[in-house]
C-alpha cells in the first residue's frame, strides 16, 4: 500500500508542477500582450499628433493659397514690395541719410 500513496503523491507533484509551468506560460503570455498593447496605444496616440499636426499644417497651407490668389493680397504685394500705385495715386519715397 505504501507504493501506492508514493505514486499518487509523485502523480499529484508532477500534475502540479505542470499546472504551474502552464499558468507561469499564461501569464507570461498574457503580461507579453499587454506590453505590446501599450506599446501600439503610444503609437496610436503619437501617430494621432502627427496626423493633426499635418493637418493643421494642411489647413494653414490652403488658407495662404487662397491668400496669394485673392486681389488683397495682389494689391499689397504691389504697394508694399513693388512699390507700386493706383491710377492718380502718388508714390512717395523716403530718402535717408546713410552715413
Amino acid at each position: 500500500m505504501p507504493l501506492f500513496k508514493s505514486n499518487q503523491r509523485l502523480a499529484a507533484i508532477v500534475a502540479g508542477v505542470v499546472v504551474l509551468i502552464i499558468v507561469g506560460g499564461l501569464a507570461w503570455g498574457f503580461g507579453q500582450q499587454l506590453m505590446l498593447a501599450r506599446q501600439i496605444q503610444e503609437e496610436e496616440t503619437q501617430l494621432e499628433y502627427e496626423v493633426a499636426t499635418e493637418q493643421a499644417h494642411y489647413n494653414y497651407s490652403v488658407k495662404q493659397l487662397e491668400y496669394v490668389q485673392s486681389d488683397e493680397y495682389v494689391e499689397y504685394w504691389a504697394r508694399t514690395e513693388a512699390h507700386m500705385a493706383k491710377l492718380g495715386e502718388v508714390v512717395i519715397v523716403m530718402l535717408t541719410d546713410e552715413n
